[in-house]
């Protein structure tokens, strides 16, 4: 081989490995109270018809705050679609009732869900009925944020197993607010308060006010 031609083939590897490391995506490093939107209240929720957490919360001064937290649980005595329906009107009475308690606290609250699961599993449903009831009527202001991006924000894979996602959640969640490893917390509280994190993750440089 020529010098000629074996100086060419080093500065195509050369380019080629240039172009390779530029298209790298930059390591996964979890994200710092920093890269999040202070100052905003959240009413963000974790929404089916049988467990729906909700956390209502802000970031101020670095650190999360969290105003208030629970978690839904509608009852009922009815069967087949019936149960679905009677569960479901319980709980639009106490989302509509949450959602107005802490309007009066912040007007300019923002509001988020996460999206429902509905590619499969067992009683899917269940989180699609219950999350657009947070979402109905209110479709202009309500965020929705799917699982699979909490996933990508908070853990660094969207397409984390499900029996891997629910500690690596807490974990993530616990790392951001250290009392969510109390007792007087559930997964689903949890999971709303991730969600939510997220959103403010989302909007940090989006230029909404």
């Amino acid at each position: 081989m020529s010098p000629s031609v074996l100086d060419d083939s080093r500065a195509r590897l050369r380019a080629w490995a240039q172009k390779a490391e530029a298209a790298a995506p930059e390591p996964w490093l979890f994200p710092d109270l920093s890269e999040f939107r202070p100052n905003r209240y959240v009413l963000a929720f974790d929404a089916t018809l049988t467990n729906c957490g909700w956390v209502f919360f802000a970031i101020v001064l670095g650190q999360v705050m969290v105003i208030a937290k629970g978690t839904i649980r509608p009852k009922t005595e009815d069967k087949g679609y019936l149960s679905t329906w009677d569960k479901a009107d319980q709980l639009r009475r106490e989302v509509d009732a949450l959602i107005v308690r802490w309007e009066r606290q912040d007007p300019r609250m923002l509001l988020v869900v996460e999206a429902p699961s509905v590619g499969g599993g067992s009683r899917t449903e269940s989180s699609l009925i219950a999350g657009m009831l947070v979402w109905c009527g209110r479709r202009a202001r309500c965020a929705v944020v799917s699982a699979t991006h909490v996933s990508a924000v908070l853990l660094g894979d969207p397409k984390v197993k499900s029996a891997q996602r629910k500690p690596a959640i807490k974990e993530a969640v616990v790392r951001l607010y250290p009392p969510a490893a109390g007792r007087d917390w559930n997964e689903h509280e949890r999971d709303a308060l991730a969600t939510g994190m997220v959103h403010l993750y989302d909007t940090r440089n989006s230029g909404q006010r």
